[in-house]
C-alpha cells in the first residue's frame, strides 16, 4: 500500500481509489463514458507500455530531464490506477476481490500442477 505524504500511514485502495477517481473527473476523464471493451484494451496498452519500457532501460527509473516518470514502475503504477478506475465505473470491489482470489490461491498446489508459466 501506498504512504500517505509525510504521514507514513499507509492508504487503503479505497483512498488511492477516492484519489484517482477525483483526479480523472478533475482531468475530463468522465466527460464521455468509456465502455469495457475500450477499459480492457486501454490496460492492455499500459501493460504494453511496461514491457516496451523493460526492453528499453530494464527495471531502472528513466524519468527524463522534464520530470516526467519513465519506465517499468511508472508504467505499472499506470496499469494499477487505470485498474482501480476501471474498478469504480464498472463496480468491481477490487479489495474484496483481491481477498477472495488469494483465498483460493492458497488451496491451489504448487505452481499450479507444474504448469510453465
Amino acid at each position: 500500500m501506498s504512504h500517505a505524504a509525510g504521514q507514513g500511514q499507509p492508504k487503503s485502495i479505497a483512498q488511492m481509489t477516492g484519489e484517482v477517481v477525483d483526479l480523472c473527473h478533475a482531468k475530463g476523464w468522465y466527460d464521455q463514458p468509456v465502455s469495457f471493451g475500450e477499459a480492457v484494451a486501454l490496460l492492455h496498452s499500459e501493460v504494453s507500455e511496461a514491457l516496451e519500457a523493460w526492453r528499453r532501460w530494464g527495471t531502472a527509473d528513466a524519468t527524463g530531464a522534464d520530470g516526467k516518470p519513465e519506465g517499468v514502475g511508472s508504467e505499472f503504477a499506470d496499469v494499477f490506477i487505470r485498474l482501480i478506475d476501471y474498478c469504480s465505473r464498472f463496480g468491481v470491489d477490487l479489495e474484496a476481490e483481491y481477498e477472495r482470489k488469494m483465498a483460493y490461491n492458497r488451496t491451489r498446489p504448487y505452481r499450479h500442477g507444474d504448469r510453465r508459466s
